[in-house]
């Protein structure tokens, strides 16, 4: 496959080599983001006893192909522009961005886990509030009761 124009042009196999594993490299950075994000995804899912099912993994899949298929894209860009620049800089650009991607997917997993457990919080507290109203109406009831039934 002809990767980078210039190398094969000039015999240069040291650094079509060295420039196809620096696109493994940011595949394999793209790669892993993706598995991160998997890992915060269930560990929050299994926080919040959500079953995990067939359909989330499914979209890691279809995520991760979409993915490569833009990278795959940045990479022919590369090879077009290889003839003027000497490395995979749309490559870079693009992994870079599904990285952050990545990374603001996971923060917002965390993010996420931490606000459920808040609101699980707060409306225990509505609740333990409301049975507090309840009760006392109760014994207020109770007491008026108690009232008519000695008058009675």
């Amino acid at each position: 496959m002809a990767l980078f124009i210039p190398s094969i042009i000039n015999d240069d196999w040291v650094r079509l080599h060295g420039l196809l594993a620096v696109l493994v490299v940011l595949y394999t950075f793209v790669f892993l983001s993706a598995l991160i994000d998997l890992y915060f995804g269930i560990r929050r899912a299994r926080r919040l006893k959500v079953v995990c099912t067939s359909f989330g993994f499914r979209r890691t899949i279809t995520k991760l192909s979409s993915y490569f298929g833009l990278l795959l894209m940045f990479t022919f860009a590369d090879v077009a522009a290889s003839i003027v620049l000497k490395m995979p800089y749309f490559t870079v650009i693009g992994t870079i961005g599904i990285i952050i991607v990545e990374v603001k997917s996971v923060f917002e997993n965390v993010r996420n886990e931490e606000k459920n457990v808040e609101d699980v919080k707060k409306e225990l507290e509505k609740l333990l509030e409301r049975l507090e109203d309840f009760e006392s109406k109760r014994q207020k009831i109770n007491r008026v009761l108690d009232k008519r039934l000695i008058e009675f």
